[in-house]
């Protein structure tokens, strides 16, 4: 395994941990689950396939998989961002 293969696991690691967290902190499982999950495997379908199935060389595949992690790491940081806001609400709510 080489270290893009080894970035790209982390990625997906650390994204699928946020994914988790987000859906044991927030009452709304469902609907975060299919919007989440439904975006999610577009992006990472069209990328994977044209990361390993349409990189002819010259750099296409380091742009295929910049384009994944960038979309994936922006995904991850959104997901964090809403569950960072649901941890302050819910200490808010326990203060009052």
């Amino acid at each position: 395994m080489n270290e893009d293969e080894q970035i790209l696991l982390f990625s997906y690691l650390l994204f699928w941990t946020t994914f988790a967290f987000l859906l044991i902190k927030n009452k709304y499982n469902k609907q975060i689950l299919i919007i989440n999950l439904t975006i999610h495997v577009i992006y990472s379908s069209y990328f994977l396939h044209c990361l390993f199935y349409r990189s002819y060389g010259n750099g296409t595949a380091l742009a295929w998989w910049f384009y994944l992690l960038l979309l994936l790491w922006t995904h991850c940081i959104i997901n964090l961002g809403q569950l960072i806001h649901l941890i302050i609400k819910a200490k808010k709510q326990k203060i009052n």
